[in-house]
């Protein structure tokens, strides 16, 4: 293994982009939020980091970036350099148009100064119309590419893409795939008058609009990235961050976060799963650490490099396993562990009868104990929330890959032992016990303490 010392040649991470300017897209998400952070954080020397944020319920771009660095995780950075935000430029834009929506003006500062894109950007909704779908994570990543074709300085393009887009198959190399369907096709296809019957046909097995949108984008990738030194990274569950910027950051109930919450307050008790099969987690930060590194260690046009950001190839965690750790957290940090029951099935139909009678059916009661009371209901609508997001995520908990990392370790392994303790992105030295109670503590903190 080369280190600093060995090899004067060595360039660390920090230092490829000590100077540089780097344009992102997708950073008011929970990944691009802590992606974000660590590139300021650990790249102290980097020049500007231009941001494309939409306008959103009545705020512009810069309130937008001024809303979100006062949440806990921008606390260190605003500690000790709080000069560093002045490096992010918002640029008012939006995925869905040519140019991304950028002014004429803005567009020129960034053909001028970019040298690396990272485009974070997509529409995570599982149940998410196919023409918008299409729309945000094929058509937005193609104006992204466009717009980096043009750059005078570029360097490295980075696509973040996902894990699932071609879960078809039951093992998964670190390459690209051949398309779901030809992207002409979709785009006639989004045209004619369809049914939901007819969308499903189309899928071809991928479990929704979002998997199979990202699985086209890696196909546009592949093919129009030109002489654009390019980078794929496709992470599994993006779950709470290990370390940084702070242990257990979590910011939404999205993915695997909502369910283990549901199961801590005792709110689901039966998933449609086998407990064996693995669920293939992956902390944030380890998101963020891999994107970072890979950008930096982009060199050849001529091949994509792509990245697995997962576990279940060489550090699998069982569900029933992750369970186990999450009831024996959960105990530590004050939740009832009569509450925490929970049962694995294959069968649908075991799921919807054990459903009613161990969720449902104790939720309405409890209403009608409110009622009685004068108090406003709430579990019946908590139960909604709570099936729907279960339901959404079955494919992944009755389904199980083996979605290989050989590439991403190996990269992980070319880093000089510095490099590899700041940016940490070797899926297989995760220590579950550890983490799962990590994820419980960060739940806890920073959703639950909120509502429910």
């Amino acid at each position: 293994m080369e280190t600093e010392d060995q090899s004067p040649a060595y360039v660390s991470v920090a230092d490829f982009y000590a100077g540089k300017s780097v344009f992102i897209t997708g950073v008011t998400g929970f990944v691009g939020k802590v992606f974000l952070e660590k590139l300021l954080y650990s790249c102290k020397d980097i020049d500007k980091v231009f941001v494309l944020i939409r306008d959103k319920k009545g705020l512009n771009a810069k309130q937008r970036v001024g809303e979100f660095i006062e949440k806990p995780l921008f606390k260190r950075l605003k500690e000790e350099r709080p000069d560093d935000f002045k490096k992010v430029i918002p640029i008012a834009g939006d995925l869905n148009h040519l140019d991304l929506g950028i002014s004429t003006e803005d567009v020129e500062i960034l053909l001028q100064k970019v040298s690396v894109v990272f485009h974070v950007a997509a529409t995570i909704k599982f149940n998410e119309e196919l023409k918008d779908a299409v729309n945000t994570n094929v058509r937005g990543t193609k104006y992204v590419l466009h717009l980096c074709q043009r750059m005078k300085n570029i360097k490295a393009f980075v696509h973040v893409s996902t894990a699932y887009c071609n879960t078809d198959k039951q093992i998964l190399e670190e390459k690209v795939y051949p398309p779901p369907a030809d992207l002409g096709e979709v785009y006639k296809f989004l045209e004619s008058n369809h049914d939901r019957t007819q969308v499903k046909e189309l899928l071809k097995g991928l479990p929704n609009t979002y998997t199979f949108a990202k699985a086209l984008a890696e196909t546009y990738v592949a093919e129009n990235h030109g002489n654009i030194p390019t980078v794929i990274i496709r992470p599994a569950i993006v779950s709470a961050s290990l370390r940084e910027p702070i242990a257990g950051w979590v910011d939404n109930w999205s993915s695997a976060t909502g369910i283990l919450a549901a199961v801590m307050k005792g709110a689901t008790r039966v998933i449609l799963a086998d407990g064996e099969n693995t669920l293939d987690l992956v902390p944030v930060d380890y998101v963020a650490n891999l994107t970072i590194v890979a950008a930096a260690r982009c060199s050849s046009a001529d091949k994509i490099a792509v990245y697995n950001c997962c576990t279940s190839s060489c550090n699998p965690i069982s569900i029933r396993n992750l369970f186990k750790y999450l009831k024996r957290a959960a105990v530590k940090n004050g939740f009832d562990d009569s509450q925490m029951s929970l049962t694995f099935t294959n069968k649908k139909w075991t799921l919807s009868t054990l459903t009613f009678l161990l969720q449902t059916t104790p939720a309405y009661f409890a209403d009608l104990y409110l009622r009685a009371t004068g108090q406003q209901p709430k579990y019946m609508q908590i139960q909604s929330r709570v099936i729907a997001g279960r339901d959404i995520l079955e494919f992944f908990t009755s389904n199980s890959w083996e979605m290989k990392a050989d590439r991403t370790r190996a990269l992980h392994a070319t880093l000089s032992p510095k490099d590899q303790h700041q940016f940490p992105c070797d899926p297989s030295n995760i220590n579950w016990s550890e983490y799962i109670t990590v994820y419980i503590e960060g739940i806890n903190r920073f959703l639950l303490t909120k509502r429910f």
